[in-house]
């Protein structure tokens, strides 16, 4: 009987691990303005690994932004073999 609490203790354990990690991989890859522009105005949207992403620099530009509603994508944008991917 001891045997068997232990066993389903280490798979709940398990479990639990497993659950944890497919949380923190599904947060890696998020929809990020690229160009500058707000979403109300033109905004380049792309799916990216925030851990490697850098924010543009847009102090440092005159960008003109097409006057065209860019809404964020309606799509997921995640995590698979190793880089972030549109589905």
């Amino acid at each position: 009987m001891e045997k068997i609490k232990i066993i389903l203790f280490s798979l709940l354990l398990l479990a639990l691990f497993l659950i944890l990690y497919k949380q923190k991989e599904a947060k890696i890859c998020e929809w990020r303005i690229t160009n500058c522009c707000p979403p109300e105005a033109g905004a380049k949207w792309e799916c990216v690994d925030i851990r490697k992403f850098k924010e543009p620099n847009c102090s440092k530009y005159k960008v003109l932004c097409p006057q065209v509603i860019s809404p964020k994508p309606n799509k997921l944008c995640v995590y698979e073999n190793g880089r972030c991917v549109v589905k």
